[in-house]
């Protein structure tokens, strides 16, 4: 009986589980793998918007473009209003006899600046 008891005091512990250094590691690891990809995912989303905002300008200056092509050569006239979040600025300019030249610039607000987007064309007496 002391034989076995002895034997029993002897042997090491069991060793299931994990260390705590073995768990922080673990941690260490897996934080510096983690990282890097909130931070390409912040970053794709800040890219997306400001592709959605530019898509969005882009939009209301082609529309406003073309509404007032339809108005016709005569009466074209400069404008100003506002679609959501964008300004919209147009600006007729006479080249020469029958031709206007028609130019929208839209604006709006991103990340603590003013962004814009022109787009031009021109309209004929014809």
């Amino acid at each position: 009986m002391m034989k076995r008891l002895h034997k029993l005091l002897r042997t090491a512990p069991n060793n299931e589980g994990f260390t705590l250094i073995e768990i922080l590691v673990v941690l260490f690891i897996l934080s510096v793998g983690v990282l890097p990809l909130a931070v390409i995912h912040h970053r794709a989303r800040r890219e997306v918007t400001s592709s959605n905002n530019y898509t969005q300008a882009m939009l209301v200056a082609q529309d406003q473009l073309e509404r007032i092509k339809g108005l016709g050569f005569g009466n074209a006239a400069p404008d100003t209003g506002q679609s959501g979040n964008i300004t919209w600025v147009c600006t007729v300019t006479n080249q020469s006899f029958g031709l206007d030249r028609l130019e929208i610039t839209t604006s709006w607000q991103a990340e603590g600046e003013v962004r814009t987007v022109t787009i031009a064309d021109m309209v004929s007496l014809r």
